[in-house]
């Protein structure tokens, strides 16, 4: 920005003024007043430019409110509304069908006649990425710097293994810009040819250290034993045929310069048949009840020694699913959980692997189901395991202690939502004992409404103010006697009978402090699967309008997020008084988001519930859109939180849209993607 004029002459005379000041060992009178003087010249000026620009910029505000009024008066109009509305069915059903036929039959024949090609736009990011990220040898004169350098122990089990893929998975670890490691390697059974060539690699390098097992161990066995040739403090896990980043462990080290951790994951992709990039597998921080879904850590998994030997190193009985019992047991008791936001590893597909066929071992699904199940018992949860939808994936049911009274609260103001609203929960909630509290949103008199109110059982609050969504729901929790609330819309509908019930669960462990379900529009697109801090106008629908993405998995996965939405939200009643209720000065949004952050601040967990599913029509009643005077307001309360990302989401991603793609433009700074090098967070058992 250029500097006025009159700041120059301004800055001018005060350089004056301090060379006549420092240039004399006594200072006359007159000269002493006429520096007083000008000095006040100088602060009244200042006061007059400060008064200008606050007018200034007042005028902006007011002309920028009218702007956003102009513009929302245009995206609400009937035509506007029908066009968008026909524009978001057409997009709707492109994508539904495109999930019919991923679905079909027909979709293995279309991938025989018509392969797979890599995507365009994943290759265009992996180039921006490369061309503007600092060098190796940056990289290798960083880590000389640091004053912890730990020793990592790469740990590899081989068996029967391709020659050139074993050749590139060992070339990947020499290659790393971070000197300070090891590779330790059992020969798990395999051809003479593998236990030469490591030969040959020790001979040349004697950070390479095998051993050779004449018969297979399996691969429990085998990890247990190239892990015991390891001596770094962390050892880091690598298959046969997999390859590693050249920058893999510097980012691994550079996480443990803020503490020591117990365990590491990374992000991680795909190598084609060609061997070629694809399919990013992008992931959260440190979630607890995502780990119970599924192994969501993936395969660069990097342990502290001590901790793995602590717990007792891999056990055989669980060989396909290792990793992820391991995973469960490190997290039985309190850990450090650290994630790098970088994708470190990658994962080569080829016919007979996971990578390329998730069901072409199908003992890894069942061996993980063990290991859950073991874990279950381990930690004495009253919890129901049931196979997920889809396969290596799981679904963890929290069984009720009792039937808590339940309060529903539901603001409305149109009679056919309404009673299209009590019909629908009339059908799911008979198994509880369940109070209806009815906020009547009074805007003129509604015969209908009369009647409907006559017709239901519903507790009902009259409210005659302008729309204030948070003191409504506010005054409807005052007016409930449940010991759990849940807030609805009155324009959601259940489409699955117990979700209820799976709310219901979550809000019965000691550490959740809210719950939310999955929502869904009546074509079947997601509306609601969490809230991201920081997307679009300061917190954003994760996933809105798609059903699914490859970029991020976890969108039917039961996970720990920031926040849910209002529209479906429950909460105990203690915890709801103890917070204060909704922040009234959050009328019309943000209420929900601010009610769930308080309650983290508070050291409570937000659970997103995908098994719960409503349909959710969306704002029937009223405009959608945000206020400035909510997101100034909402803005400054959270700075701390939004100036950084998400950790439930991953950096990697755009923050600009809600429907899931990967963030193209510059990388703010050398070093990690991340909120600081990684995430800590302390692992919960969530015990009852």
């Amino acid at each position: 920005m250029a500097v006025p004029p009159e700041g120059n002459r301004l800055r001018a005379n005060l350089g004056e003024l301090r060379s006549r000041l420092e240039s004399q060992d006594s200072f006359p009178a007159a000269e002493l007043a006429e520096a007083v003087q000008l000095l006040q010249q100088v602060l009244d000026r200042l006061d007059a430019e400060n008064q200008a620009m606050a007018e200034q910029l007042w005028r902006c505000l007011v002309e920028q409110s009218a702007l956003e009024e102009r513009l929302s008066r245009l995206e609400n109009s009937f035509l506007f509304r029908s066009l968008r509305s026909i524009g978001f069915r057409l997009r709707t059903y492109k994508l539904k069908f495109g999930q019919k036929l991923l679905k079909s039959p027909f979709h293995r024949a279309y991938l025989t006649l018509i392969p797979a090609k890599p995507d365009p736009i994943y290759a265009s990011w992996i180039r921006q990425q490369e061309a503007q990220a600092p060098s190796w040898e940056w990289h290798r004169e960083q880590a000389q710097r640091w004053s912890y350098r730990p020793l990592i122990s790469v740990v590899m089990a081989v068996h029967d293994p391709r020659r050139e893929w074993l050749e590139a998975a060992v070339k990947s670890v020499f290659e790393q810009s971070y000197p300070f490691w090891e590779l330790c390697v059992c020969d798990n059974g395999s051809p003479a040819w593998v236990a030469e060539y490591l030969r040959q690699r020790a001979e040349q390098d004697p950070r390479l250290r095998y051993d050779v097992s004449p018969q297979p161990l399996g691969i429990s066995g085998a990890l247990n034993r190239a892990g015991s040739l390891a001596r770094g403090e962390y050892v880091a896990f690598l298959d046969h045929d997999d390859l590693l980043s050249p920058l893999a462990l510097h980012y691994v080290a550079e996480c443990l310069q803020d503490g020591p951790a117990d365990a590491i994951y990374t992000d991680e992709d795909y190598l084609d048949s060609t061997g070629r990039r694809t399919r990013p597998s992008l992931k959260p921080d440190w979630s607890p009840d995502l780990l119970l879904d599924c192994m969501y850590w993936g395969h660069f998994l990097v342990l502290s020694r001590h901790r793995l030997q602590e717990i007792g190193g891999f056990r055989s009985e669980y060989d396909g699913a290792q990793d992820y019992d391991v995973a469960l047991r490190l997290t039985d008791d309190t850990a450090v959980v650290r994630h790098v936001p970088r994708i470190l590893y990658h994962w080569r597909q080829h016919p007979g692997s996971t990578a390329a066929d998730p069901g072409a071992k199908p003992y890894t699904h069942a061996a993980g189901f063990r290991a859950l199940q073991s874990a279950i018992e381990r930690r004495r949860w009253n919890v129901e395991a049931a196979d997920g939808t889809v396969q290596n994936a799981y679904s963890v049911r929290w069984r009720l202690s009792g039937k808590p009274r339940v309060s529903i609260v539901v603001c409305s103001r149109n009679s056919k939502l309404l009673s299209r609203f009590l019909r629908a929960l009339d059908r799911t909630w008979r198994n509880h004992e369940c109070q209806i509290v009815m906020v009547h949103h009074q805007v003129g008199a509604d015969a209908e409404m009369d009647e409907v109110l006559r017709q239901c059982r519903c507790e009902v609050v009259p409210f005659r103010e302008e729309f204030n969504f948070a003191r409504m729901n506010n005054l409807g929790a005052t007016a409930s006697e449940g010991g759990v609330l849940f807030f609805l819309n009155d324009d959601v509908m259940p489409v699955t009978e117990d979700w209820m019930d799976l709310l219901l669960g979550h809000l019965e462990r000691p550490d959740v402090g809210a719950v939310g379900a999955k929502l869904i529009y009546p074509q079947g697109a997601i509306q609601h699967a969490g809230i991201v801090l920081g997307m679009m106008e300061g917190a954003g629908h994760l996933g809105r309008g798609i059903f699914r993405s490859d970029l991020w998995r976890w969108l039917d996965q039961t996970r720990n997020v920031s926040a849910v939405t209002g529209a479906c939200l429950g909460m105990r009643r203690a915890l709801f008084k103890e917070l204060g209720g909704f922040d009234e000065g959050f009328p019309v949004n943000y209420n929900d988001v601010d009610l769930c952050l308080r309650a983290r601040k508070a050291g409570y967990e937000v659970i997103y519930e995908p098994r719960a599913v409503l349909r959710h029509d969306e704002c029937q009643t009223r405009i959608p859109g945000t206020r400035r005077d909510e997101r100034e307001r909402f803005h400054r309360r959270w700075a701390e939180l939004l100036n950084k990302p998400d950790p439930y989401y991953n950096p990697q991603l755009s923050l600009a849209t809600e429907d899931i793609r990967l963030a193209m433009g510059s990388l703010k700074a050398p070093g990690p993607i991340s909120s600081g090098n990684a995430t800590v967070a302390a692992a919960r058992t969530g015990s009852l």
